[in-house]
């Protein structure tokens, strides 16, 4: 059995329907904040907003180990001492089914 109910409602019914918060008026306001931002900046460099920011990123706990992973795979020893990823299993290699006793007949 299949039931299928469609309900017609605009997203602001929806929110208020909900008990949501009405964000319109932030979401404009963010929005006319990335405009004035982008507008400011005649010319984004996408390298140069890398470079700055790259040292912020090396001092987080998931940079470090994502470096550690790398080193480790260059070193060809795959795990380090804080990783928690295990090791692959093995696999068993399967049997082939046992044939019939009536297949030959």
């Amino acid at each position: 059995m299949q039931i299928k109910i469609e309900i017609d409602v605009r997203p602001e019914e929806l929110r208020r329907f909900l008990g949501l918060p009405d964000v319109s008026g932030l979401q404009e306001d963010v929005v006319a904040f990335l405009r004035d931002k982008l507008g400011a900046a005649s010319e984004f460099d996408a390298s140069q907003f890398v470079k700055s920011n790259f040292e912020t990123l090396r001092k987080t706990p998931a940079w470090k180990r994502f470096a550690a992973r790398l080193r480790a795979a260059e070193d060809g020893t795959m795990t380090t001492a804080g990783d928690d990823v295990a090791p692959p299993k093995k696999r068993r290699a399967r049997r082939a089914p046992a044939k019939s006793r009536n297949a030959g007949a």
